[in-house]
C-alpha cells in the first residue's frame, strides 16, 4: 500500500504522522510526505519557504522512521494546497491519502475554506482525514 501524507509542520500534521505509522503496518505501507508552499505575490520569501519546507520534510520522515515506517518520497510543490495534494496523488499512484483536520470553523472555515474538505470533494484516491482536534466544551466523564 502506497499512502500520500501532507505535512505541514503543525501539531495537527505531526499527530496524523504518528497516528498514520500506528494504524498501519509498516511492512506493507511506503509513505510518500508532501509539502505545500503556497504562491504569494511576495516571491522573495519563497527560498525562505523552501528552507522550512525542506526542514518540515526531514523531521517527518525522521519521525516515521524512526517507528519502522519506510518513505519512498518527499518533497515540496508550489501552489495550492487542495490542488497540490490531489495532483500528487495521481502522479504517485498512491492507494490513499491520509490528511490532519486542523477543525476550523465558523468565519475562518467560510473564507479560508479546508484543505481537507476540498481535498475530500476533488481527489480521485480515497481519503481520509484524521480529526485529531479537542472538542471544545466538551463536558468531562
Amino acid at each position: 500500500m502506497k499512502v500520500l501524507l501532507p505535512v505541514d509542520g503543525s501539531d495537527c500534521a505531526n499527530e496524523t504522522l504518528d497516528w498514520a505509522a500506528h494504524l498501519l503496518n509498516p511492512k506493507d505501507t511506503d509513505y510518500a510526505l508532501l509539502y505545500v508552499i503556497p504562491v504569494l505575490p511576495d516571491l522573495n520569501s519563497v527560498e525562505f519557504d523552501i528552507m522550512d519546507a525542506t526542514t518540515m520534510l526531514c523531521r517527518s520522515r525522521e519521525m516515521l522512521e524512526k517507528q519502522g515506517c519506510r518513505v519512498v518520497f518527499s518533497d515540496y510543490a508550489l501552489g495550492d494546497a487542495a490542488e497540490q495534494i490531489c495532483q500528487a496523488a495521481d502522479d504517485l499512484a498512491v492507494d490513499q491519502v491520509i490528511m490532519g483536520s486542523h477543525g476550523r470553523s465558523g468565519l475562518n472555515k467560510l473564507l479560508m475554506g479546508s484543505v481537507s474538505t476540498k481535498v475530500l470533494e476533488h481527489c480521485c484516491r480515497p481519503v481520509t482525514v484524521h480529526r485529531n482536534v479537542q472538542p471544545t466544551g466538551a463536558a468531562s466523564r
